[in-house]
This record gives C-alpha cells, structure tokens and sequence, in this order.
C-alpha cells in the first residue's frame, strides 16, 4: 500500500473532525474520499499531505513513516479548489517553480516542463500570464506543478469544486485519462458521487469523521454496508420498509406488489420519473420514455409496485427490521 492512515483522530475544540480512521490507500491507484460537507474528508487529507497533524494515530507513505515529518519532506503534490498561482510568472515559469528552487538543472527543468505542458495539453500557452487562462485551464496548469518534482503522492481537495458543471465533467474525465497515462498514487476529495462514480478506482466513503465503507464504485453500488453510503451514492427511494434505488422499482400485475396511485409523473430527457403514493408513503420509479409510452401510465391511475429480482436494498432509516419478500 501506498498510505497506511492508522487510528488517526483529529479534534478541533469540541467538533471530532476525525474518529479513530483507519484506511489504506493502494499504490498506483485513483482514491476518492467521498462525503458530505464538514464529514472529515478534507482534513484526513491535509493530514496526509503534512498540512494538519493527527491528535492520535499514525501515516505511513510509501512504507515510510510520516506522521511527525513536515510536508515539504513527504515528497506529495499538492492541488486545492482555489489554486493560488504566482501571478506574475507566465504558465511554464509556474510549473517550473518547485523544479529550479530544488536546484534542477535548466537542460532538464526545461524539458521536465515541455513535457507536462503537452501532457496537460497547456504546450500553446507555456507565456501566457495565469490570469489569461480559463479555470479549467488554470487547474490543469495546477496539476502540472504539482506533477513537475515528481511526487510519490498527489492529493487534490475538490480540485475542480469551484468550476461550473460542464468544465466539471470534462476535467473529470481529463484526470481520469491523465492518470492512466501517469499513474501516480492519486487521492481526491469531492462531495460529488458521480464524480467519485466516474474518476475513482476505488472510493472512501467517509461521514461524521468515521469510514463509512471503502470499494471499488461498483461494490459500494451494488452492494452499500449502511443506507447513507446507499443514499449518498445515487437515487433512491423507499418500499415496504427497504430503501432501494428507484431503478429497481417496477410495476407489477394487480395481486403481486404493494398498492398505490400515481401521483405525478415528470419526463426529464430519455427518463421517465413515475411518483406512487402507497399506504406507507410515496415510491419513486424510473421507466424510459418508450416503457412509459407502451405502458400508458397516467396520473391518478392505481398501480401496483415491487422490487425487480435481484434488487439491493437496505432497511431504511427509522424503518422496523423486519424480513423482506424476496422480489417478484
């Protein structure tokens, strides 16, 4: 494993920012510490990277242990949301800048950064001044530095949270290509679970300072440990006590579900979002637009609903245990 993160606890006054974490984070791959806003994933981070220490526990990076060592001594990039770039200095000048104060000699600071630039498709801008880029340029030119002294970690905090969607989605899918082309160990925070869905090789589901559940993004899909990694990880929708994913929702033959009527139906693009209000409260199911058509499905209609076979569910929350009916 690339980082060993033991028993790590962090207090700031009264709030546990972390509670006894423990996680290992492989060599190589792309990690996202995924959760909601204030859960730990940023200071677990920063942790990591030497910029916060650990009331208790201990990190280890790359077999070495570096819980007491200062950042610039754990050899790890570094990239946050709001990157904070030496304006006066052109683009190249920017990446180059942990090279030449570590004393590299010109020949290879230069080609070093000749090659980021063509890797982060920056080549065209290496004299521009950072204030004529776009953010999604700037944090492409972010990640290049980050990358120039050759660090054995990169850690980004929401590197493109500050960005609109649709740079978002395209940056996301750049990180992801990047990174098989470099495979650096890479750990990245976000809130976004398609985000994490998309990107990661693996993902760390943190909340309220605890590890939730750490997989690969289809095992903590298909398979959730707590109906907050479940809800927190896509759509989802409650049935006869089980919180499911409103995908795995049908309508069934009357006599072979559970009863309702359709409350409201709402077509967003190829996806139509049905609403049945049961006795035990409402039911969300998707059909696609052709499934509906064919099916006729109307407002104020009675319908009957079940889990499809083979659908995940867990107890929802404040829901009475109790053994569920195998899908029909």
């Amino acid at each position: 494993m690339s980082i060993e993160v033991r028993s790590v606890s962090k207090q700031f006054g009264d709030f546990h920012a972390l509670d006894d974490v423990s996680v290992s984070l492989p060599t190589g791959q792309l990690t996202a510490l995924l959760g909601p806003s204030g859960g730990g994933k940023s200071t677990l981070l920063r942790i990591i990277a030497g910029l916060e220490d650990a009331d208790a526990g201990t990190v280890e990076i790359e077999g070495r242990d570096a819980t007491r060592l200062p950042a610039q001594q754990r050899n790890v990039g570094f990239v946050f949301q709001h990157y904070a770039a030496f304006k006066h200095m052109s683009v190249a000048k920017n990446v180059a800048f942990g090279l030449e104060i570590r004393k590299v000699a010109k020949e290879e600071v230069r080609a070093r950064v000749d090659e980021l630039l063509r890797l982060v498709h920056l080549e065209q801008f290496a004299d521009r001044r950072p204030s004529q880029l776009s953010g999604g340029q700037r944090q492409r030119m972010a990640l290049a530095r980050a990358l120039a002294v050759r660090p054995s970690v990169l850690l980004l905090d929401e590197p493109f949270g500050a960005l609109d969607a649709q740079v978002r989605k395209e940056l996301r899918e750049w990180l992801r290509h990047l990174h098989d082309e470099f495979p650096v160990t890479t750990v990245f925070v976000t809130h976004d679970q398609e985000e994490a869905l998309e990107v990661a090789d693996e993902i760390v589901v943190i909340n309220a300072g605890r590890v939730e559940q750490v997989g690969s993004p289809d095992s903590l899909y298909d398979a959730p440990a707590s109906a907050f990694v479940m809800s927190f990880l896509g759509p989802v929708t409650t049935l006869d006590g089980a919180l499911v994913r409103p995908h795995d929702v049908e309508l069934v033959a009357p006599g072979h579900g559970t009863g309702g009527r359709v409350a409201r139906i709402t077509r967003i693009g190829f996806e139509v979002r049905v609403e049945v209000r049961t006795a035990a409260g409402r039911t969300d199911l998707t059909l696609t637009r052709s499934a509906a058509r064919a099916r006729g499905i109307a407002v104020g209609e009675q319908v009957e609903v079940a889990l499809v076979a083979g659908a995940t569910s867990v107890p929802a929350p404040g829901a009475v245990a109790r053994e569920l009916l195998p899908a029909r």
